[in-house]
């Protein structure tokens, strides 16, 4: 009897590689390697240690990597924006969009059934609009809290690198690190704010807001108006695509 193939979704980003199975209540997320090191390898060692049979859609910011996997995995599917037919890009330059992006803006419309924001909190934060309709109105790209940290160190001659904290920090910081962690944090706790502001005057308030991303716990602590959104959303876009008829 032969063995009914495993299903995969993948998110390919610039940090992590998302393998997830793709299941009916949901992506389960099965492996997560470092980009940098798939990179290296040409390869991703979850998917290379496979013994059963498999086939798996994805999306994919990295061009190089996306090749090297082509050639070596021919079942491997990587989405366009074309394959996302829920949405309307008629408003947006397409052979500018990250992959992840539209694969957010998927999901948040297939959740909100109306208009909805997705917000990432990754390496960059960054936003995608839909409307009500399913117009991808586009979005908003900023650093994310710990490029501004290595921008500051990178580029001053003293200040120091600053780790991550979990912690909302206070206004005023007694010495430099919290002066730091005071000006960064609070400071994009502040553009997140004003982005969704202005956001809900394009789509009405009554537009969902999803949080995404790694650093999306911070953002939640520090802005009670956030609600969280669901786990893995990246790859429920592709899961979106992989289920069209």
């Amino acid at each position: 009897m032969s063995q009914e193939p495993l299903h995969l979704l993948l998110n390919i980003g610039n940090t992590h590689v998302q393998i997830a199975a793709d299941e009916p209540d949901g992506p389960r997320l099965l492996d997560v390697c470092d980009t940098a090191d798939a990179r290296a390898l040409g390869t991703i060692p979850f998917l290379a240690r496979l013994t059963m049979p498999w086939h798996a859609t994805a999306v994919s910011v990295v061009p190089a990597l996306q090749h090297a996997l082509q050639q070596t995995f021919p079942h491997l599917r990587f989405l366009s924006h074309k394959d996302f037919s829920s949405l309307d890009f008629s408003r947006v330059d397409t052979s500018t969009l990250g992959m992840d992006r539209i694969a957010n803006a998927a999901a948040a419309f297939d959740f909100a059934k109306g208009a909805a924001v997705v917000i990432d909190f990754g390496t960059c934060i960054h936003t995608v609009i839909v409307d009500a309709t399913g117009c991808f109105l586009g979005g908003a790209i900023l650093p994310g809290r710990m490029l501004l940290r290595k921008s500051l160190a990178t580029y001053t001659a003293q200040l120091p690198l600053l780790p991550l904290r979990d912690e909302v920090p206070p206004p005023c910081g007694p010495n430099t690190l919290e002066a730091i962690a005071a000006g960064v944090d609070l400071g994009v706790v502040g553009a997140v704010r004003e982005l969704l502001a202005q956001t809900r005057r394009v789509l009405g308030e009554s537009c969902r807001v999803f949080p995404a991303g790694g650093d999306a716990p911070f953002f939640l602590k520090a802005l009670p108006e956030l609600q969280p959104g669901p786990d893995l959303l990246t790859l429920r876009g592709v899961a979106v695509v992989a289920h069209a008829p």
